[in-house]
């Protein structure tokens, strides 16, 4: 144990503090979300015990120190080619690093020390986070602590956006903070990223408010988030975002609709608003192409003897117990079968 501390004192050397990142002030009140889960605990110590053993969680900070450290003693002219390493491939205006040597867990603390640094320059820190995931180390739990920390907004955005790569608690940490940037860019990334996770539902609360924000690019990105997470709940929201004043939310908000509830779109009152939305034509052939659907489910039923009852129209979403059964998610659109099939 002596031995850690003391690299750990050694390796804390050469780390230079960086300045907090900056934080978004929230400036567009939205609405209370209903039914958002409550917000998850903050989880950021070291690997998580296991069941009946009390283990020291280490910040990931020292985590970081010890494993240069060890680096350092092992392998004294490795740890110096990777701290002057320099990325080796150019696309666009981006540069990236060969995987080569970087496949490795024991690199990762060598890179997140360079992040934390903040010595390189933007675009190869930007390279630095990029390479994060190629390490299979332990980088997840720092990379979402540097979305608040890193000076540069390019450095966060590409901070969020790997978080797509990262499990949870960790993705969910370092979402949670890029929504509060104050970048709109960070935030949209945010958001895109948030469609990605298996846990995205903890992130509901942010995509909600998101929804409401002033930056058209922002609401357009969390409700495209809300139809890939398939939530039902956010089904309200996105009824809403259909009647957004820029076309690029309508029509998020009609495509992630239908990725929700594919079968019971056909039924929205807003398809025919949609259908003659003069400023998207792709909006307006779709909703055309869901009245038609409509119609010739109106026929069959018809011509079956089966008139369409209220059951196959919308319903308003009703809360669904807590600790529910198997029964239908809350605020999924209710369909007679009668209605679709002769």
């Amino acid at each position: 144990m002596a031995i850690i501390l003391a690299f750990t004192v050694a390796a804390l050397a050469f780390a230079a503090p960086v300045a907090p990142g900056p934080v978004r002030t929230a400036t567009t009140a939205a609405p209370a979300s209903p039914g958002a889960p409550a917000a998850s605990k903050n989880l950021s110590s070291g690997p998580a015990t296991t069941a009946g053993t009390a283990e020291l969680q280490v910040d990931w900070r020292d985590r970081v120190a010890i494993g240069v450290a060890a680096m350092q003693s092992a392998d004294p002219a490795r740890l110096a080619r990777l701290e002057q390493l320099q990325p080796d491939r150019k696309v666009e205006d981006a540069v990236f690093f060969s995987p080569g040597e970087l496949q490795d867990p024991k690199v990762a603390p060598v890179l997140l020390r360079r992040l934390l640094q903040s010595q390189d320059p933007v675009k190869v820190r930007c390279a630095l986070v990029e390479a994060l995931p190629l390490t299979g180390g332990d980088w997840q739990e720092g990379a979402a602590a540097l979305v608040a920390l890193d000076a540069s907004p390019k450095v966060r955005k590409q901070l969020v956006q790997v978080m797509r790569y990262a499990g949870a608690p960790y993705n969910v940490d370092g979402l949670r903070r890029g929504f509060k940037d104050e970048d709109s860019e960070v935030n949209i990334a945010a958001a895109r990223t948030a469609g990605f996770a298996r846990n995205g539902e903890e992130l509901f609360p942010e995509l909600y408010s998101s929804t409401f924000d002033a930056d058209w690019d922002l609401r357009a990105a969390a409700v495209q988030a809300l139809g890939m997470l398939r939530l039902p709940k956010s089904r309200d929201v996105l009824v809403k975002a259909l009647s957004d004043d820029e076309r690029e939310v309508r029509l998020q908000a009609f495509l992630a609709l239908e990725q929700i509830d594919p079968e019971g779109i056909i039924w929205l009152p807003e398809l025919e608003s949609l259908a003659k939305d003069r400023k998207s034509h792709r909006i307006a052939r779709k909703a055309e192409l869901m009245l038609r659907k409509r119609r010739a489910a109106e026929k069959a039923a018809k011509k079956a003897g089966r008139p369409i009852t209220n059951a196959a129209r919308p319903t308003s979403p009703e809360p669904k117990p807590a600790g529910g059964g198997g029964g239908a998610a809350s605020g999924a659109i209710k369909l007679d079968p009668s209605a679709t099939h002769p």
